[in-house]
């Protein structure tokens, strides 16, 4: 009898957490090859267990959902120093109507389109997210346009006005900062706002623009606050846009840092792809970006333009093969002038 009460009650458990607990994840495994003679890529023709992430998401009420993200960069050994693990994000989410939800904790910054992807390497075509726009410190600038991740609270919903769907998140968070944790405690008293608002008027059309705002804490020569502040705005615009197998995807962002008592410094950069998906199963795909690091300096822009194919070999489950051209100006900080070719491959999984 006690046996099986111990049964009925394991069972009766098990039940209930399955029906409250979701275990998703993803898993990346690169290869990129250096073409030319010289360049900024990897001329040996090395492998990369880029990453794998679990994804936890707990619904412990009807109300409620605990989500996080866990990841594990490079074949990460800490004992030996190697890779990197990394809490992506961590926070409950709270449903008081579907257009007014809140979430505490860590999270992405809601910033266009890949920021909140970035690592999901099975929700986008190419191998990598675009550097202009993503990633524009590997591409010639001196920092990105905002912060990859924030800690703080953030308000979102959804709703739809005369049959047109709007996604909006507002966060409010610590910012970025040198001197202390940004993740435990904020350095001023000033907070950085993201705004990210989306507009689908019809089907298969997606418009979004978002919006990122810090002050910066200045430090003199030993670490210490100065008082003064560094004022980070940036801005983009983007759209979605797909009928049938034929999609188009567009992204401009501008930023500007400017810094107390000297010239402030704007950035451009925009990103652009259009791909065609045969059969449910190939979808080759071209993209180009651009990066601006400083409109005051001449001859430092870059440039990309990446021919690839994405094949799903089996249900969430892709094989990438991608050929980028990269060119730059003479003063761009990365390339300095130098022109080359690379080829990139990625086996992706999602499940």
């Amino acid at each position: 009898m006690l046996w099986c009460i111990a049964i009925f009650l394991t069972s009766s458990a098990n039940a209930q957490l399955s029906n409250k607990f979701r275990l998703n994840g993803y898993s990346s495994f690169e290869y990129e090859h250096l073409i030319s003679d010289e360049g900024k890529s990897d001329p040996n023709g090395s492998f990369d267990a880029d990453l794998i992430d679990l994804v936890v998401n707990v619904d412990v009420t009807s109300r409620l959902r605990f989500a996080t993200d866990i990841t594990w960069e490079h074949g990460t050994a800490s004992e030996d120093g190697r890779g990197n693990a990394a809490v992506e994000y961590a926070f409950p989410e709270y449903t008081i109507r579907n257009w007014l939800k809140f979430r505490v904790g860590k999270m992405f910054v809601p910033f266009g389109i890949y920021n909140e992807i970035h690592t999901a390497k099975p929700a986008f075509l190419a191998v990598k997210e675009p550097l202009s726009t993503n990633k524009p410190d590997k591409f010639g600038a001196d920092e990105r346009f905002y912060p990859r991740w924030a800690t703080g609270v953030s308000f979102l919903g959804n709703f739809t006005l005369n049959e047109i769907q709007f996604e909006y998140i507002v966060q409010v968070s610590n910012g970025e900062q040198e001197n202390t944790n940004p993740f435990e405690e904020d350095d001023n008293e000033e907070k950085a706002i993201a705004t990210r608002l989306l507009i689908q008027p019809t089907i298969g059309l997606k418009i979004g623009i978002s919006t990122y705002s810090d002050r910066i804490t200045e430090l003199d020569g030993l670490g210490d606050d100065t008082g003064e502040r560094t004022k980070l705005s940036s801005w983009s615009t983007h759209a979605e846009y797909q009928v049938k197998d034929l999609g188009l995807e567009f992204e401009y962002i501008t930023g500007k840092t400017d810094p107390s008592g000297a010239g402030d410094l704007k950035k451009n950069a925009l990103e652009a792809m259009i791909y065609y998906s045969v059969g449910d199963r190939f979808t080759p795909y071209v993209r180009y970006e651009y990066l601006e690091p400083d409109t005051d300096v001449d001859d430092d822009t870059a440039n990309m333009i990446s021919f690839g194919l994405n094949t799903e070999i089996d249900d969430n489950y892709f094989l990438k093969l991608q050929f980028n051209r990269i060119s730059s100006g003479d003063n761009n900080s990365r390339f300095s002038g130098v022109n080359f070719s690379e080829f990139q491959a990625a086996v992706v999984l999602g499940f």
